[in-house]
């Protein structure tokens, strides 16, 4: 008689064989962990302590080494360059598609005429009556700038040019008429057009300042803050702002110091104790700001074309990422809301949701498919089955109260309550669908595929969630089907 030997009886043999030794293993711990307590018992009781301090500062580094292992390592995006001639394809496809690449091709063609004027942009930052303008107005005194003594004069985005030097003026940041989160976000993408950043201050760092710098250091652009209005100070004073300038910069940029001139009003008393206001002329010394820029573009001036050039792109990337994603968004919504209505009018026919989704089963798989194609997902139809079956099982404990919601939508109708089984059934399937397109939706869109224990988690959320306004919709449309 032979053995055959399988895959069962080779399994057999390995259990048969991690048991004996596991058997093992337990009766020689057993043995030594005895023989240790056996010795304690006769040690002094300050081994002992020792002994159990030495024990649990090994638990602890154990447990402590363990999740450094498997702690996962934050991925870090290299930031990859964007090609220009795969960037103007995508942005012909996806205008072909239907999704408004203006705010994109704008991008482009600012780019095209940087490129063809060969100018150097230089983006001001800075607080309202920081100085900006008297800086323009200390660099180009051929440009009509009108500076106020009192208040801030920057309300928009203003480019002042002469020659090849263009210096772009943003709004202040303490402008609280005009300034709102629109204008920053204007501001910012104009920084990412310019080559050199000049962020102008008279003071230290606010906590304003400090926020929008936060933004301007994730441009990566090349960047020098000026000290304003530095002869107001002492010298040790100059020391101790430039230092906490740095320190709050983490030494990442120059730091000049300048004069940007202009006028100013001084508060003073005579000898009787009565307050005078006058007006003050002071010279202006940007000298330092420009020796300071002057070392930033004297590093390589072509570098700093290819990084402005970068940026322009990676901003027309990221307008034409944000108009396809709304492009998507809606899309996405018209085809849940399409289907919604399909499997609401196919179930004006059927007796009752079932258990799992059978009746509706060919539009739910529809449906499913268009959203992933739509996010160019391209799930096997296993995984479509999977979500279709997660949506069916739920619906075995939760049915029930889909119906009782469908119900009470129906109550608001008068003369109809309750009476109408088809058109509450039509109005169940109605919310299955919209709550099963909509967690699709929101996994291709979070995680970039189609996920089904994500989606059964927001399925869940979405069908036993808030859904009256929704019934009541979907009562609505059940009615004038019938």
């Amino acid at each position: 008689m032979h053995l055959k030997l399988n895959s069962k009886s080779i399994l057999t043999v390995f259990v048969v064989f991690i048991i004996i030794v596991a058997l093992f293993v337990v009766l020689m711990l057993t043995e030594k962990l005895l023989s240790i307590w056996y010795y304690l018992q006769e040690a002094p009781l300050w081994v002992s302590v020792v002994y159990g301090v030495v024990i649990m500062l090994v638990a602890v580094f154990g447990v402590y080494l363990y999740f450094i292992l498997i702690k996962p390592k934050p991925i870090i995006k290299k930031l990859e360059p964007i090609d220009e001639s795969s960037l103007r394809d995508s942005l012909v496809q996806q205008q072909q598609r239907g999704v408004d690449v203006q705010q994109a091709q704008a991008e482009l063609v600012e780019l095209d005429k940087r490129r063809g004027h060969g100018i150097f942009y230089i983006a001001l930052y800075g607080t309202v009556s920081s100085g900006k303008s008297s800086f323009i107005k200390a660099l180009l005194p051929e440009q009509n700038i009108q500076t106020d003594v009192l208040s801030g004069t920057t309300k928009t985005i203003s480019t002042y040019q002469y020659k090849n030097l263009a210096i772009i003026d943003l709004p202040g940041l303490d402008d609280a008429d005009d300034f709102d989160e629109k204008i920053e976000k204007q501001a910012i993408d104009e920084t990412l057009r310019a080559h050199v950043v000049v962020f102008l201050t008279d003071s230290d760092l606010t906590q304003t300042e400090m926020r929008v710098i936060a933004k301007l250091r994730k441009t990566k652009k090349p960047m020098v803050i000026a000290l304003n209005k530095s002869d107001r100070y002492r010298e040790d004073e100059q020391v101790l702002i430039v230092e906490a300038l740095k320190n709050k910069t983490e030494k990442k940029f120059p730091v000049a110091l300048i004069s940007t001139g202009g006028q100013e009003t001084i508060v003073y008393q005579d000898a009787k104790g009565k307050q005078h206001k006058k007006v003050q002329v002071r010279d202006a010394n940007i000298q330092p700001l420009l020796d300071s820029i002057e070392k930033v573009v004297a590093n390589n001036p072509e570098v700093l074309n290819r990084f402005r050039d970068a940026s322009i792109l990676m901003l027309a990337q990221q307008k034409l990422n944000n108009a396809k994603a709304e492009f998507n968004r809606q899309s996405a919504e018209t085809i849940i809301s399409s289907y919604t209505k399909k499997a609401v009018f196919g179930a004006m026919a059927s007796v009752a949701p079932g258990s799992d989704i059978v009746i509706q089963g060919t539009l739910g798989t529809k449906m499913v498919q268009s959203i992933c194609t739509l996010y160019e997902i391209s799930p096997k139809q296993m995984e479509i089955d999977a979500v279709i079956k997660m949506a069916g099982g739920k619906l075995k404990t939760s049915v029930s109260l889909v119906l009782a919601v469908a119900g009470n939508a129906l109550k608001a109708f008068p003369g109809v309550g309750t009476a109408v089984g088809g058109v509450t059934h039509a109005v169940a399937y109605g919310m299955i669908f919209n709550a099963l397109g909509h967690a699709v939706l929101e996994s291709v869109t979070t995680l970039g595929t189609l996920d089904a224990q994500a989606t059964q988690q927001k399925f869940e959320e979405n069908l036993l969630g808030p859904a009256t306004t929704l019934a009541k919709d979907l009562a609505k449309m059940a009615l004038k089907i019938t």
